[in-house]
């Protein structure tokens, strides 16, 4: 397939609600719902719950105004710190962690965290606990040698990123040195979490096409290991959607040690 004429999710701007409301609000088809959000709190909470997830610092890297994500592991922290390369998408999650009155609905994730802990309430206070646990919000650009430029992190004990490594990166080499990148912002015996999906090569935000790396289990799992990371927990789920927005073949969730 062609995918030249795709466009970039880091170099063309777009309204990020658009993204959310396609791929991870109440608003989004049920089974698709279901791949995307569902699937990873179950992944997460269970990785919690078997204390696969731990630290002082977590830092996320995910795609979009997103913070379903997390939701199921924010407790493990004392901090988070967010990296994002859209300004749009910096105000979003700006919006929702002041509580501005036209932030984001989350209380179907939220709610949904909540079942899967067998309560029955308190996800407001679940929702105020994490707005208060993140830190920083910033913006990166991975052409820089310190992406955060001129902000210099500590390295942390934890990254999750969920899908953007994927739409970043144009071709498989990209995609490693992304994934160095990326990995120099956590410390040696750190944990990844990383979600990503499989056989995949476009999404539309709206009428617009965007590009998506397209690579097989093969390709992850080899780059994990030269990467110097084990992992310790990996799981695949098939495609269930028919939607024609996205043309994965499976979701894959990711949680690896690094060695050094």
């Amino acid at each position: 397939m062609d995918s030249s004429s795709h466009k970039y999710y880091h170099v063309h701007e777009f309204e990020p609600t658009h993204l959310v409301d396609l791929y991870f609000s109440s608003k989004t088809e049920e089974v698709l719902l279901q791949e995307s959000v569902f699937a990873t709190l179950k992944f997460l909470l269970n990785e919690k719950q078997n204390s696969r997830i731990k630290g002082e610092a977590l830092l996320d890297f995910s795609a979009g105004s997103v913070v379903f994500q997390l939701l199921a592991i924010f407790e493990c922290f004392k901090e988070i710190t967010i990296l994002e390369f859209n300004d749009f998408c910096i105000a979003e999650l700006e919006k929702w962690r002041n509580s501005h009155e036209e932030a984001y609905d989350w209380s179907h994730a939220s709610k949904a965290l909540m079942d899967l802990e067998g309560k029955s309430g308190g996800w407001q206070e679940k929702e105020e606990l994490l707005k208060g646990k993140i830190k920083r919000i910033l913006k990166c650009d991975f052409t820089k040698d310190n992406p955060t430029d001129p902000i210099v992190l500590p390295k942390v004990d934890c990254i999750i990123s969920a899908w953007l490594l994927d739409i970043i990166s144009p071709d498989k080499e990209a995609y490693i040195r992304n994934f160095r990148k990326l990995s120099s912002l956590l410390k040696p015996g750190g944990r990844l979490i990383l979600i990503g999906n499989i056989n995949h090569s476009f999404y539309f935000i709206g009428e617009h096409k965007y590009n998506f790396l397209r690579y097989d289990e093969e390709f992850l799992k080899k780059t994990l290991k030269d990467e110097a990371y084990v992992i310790e927990s990996y799981e695949a789920n098939d495609r269930k959607t028919t939607s024609p927005l996205l043309d994965h073949e499976k979701v894959v969730f990711i949680n690896a040690i690094k060695k050094k």
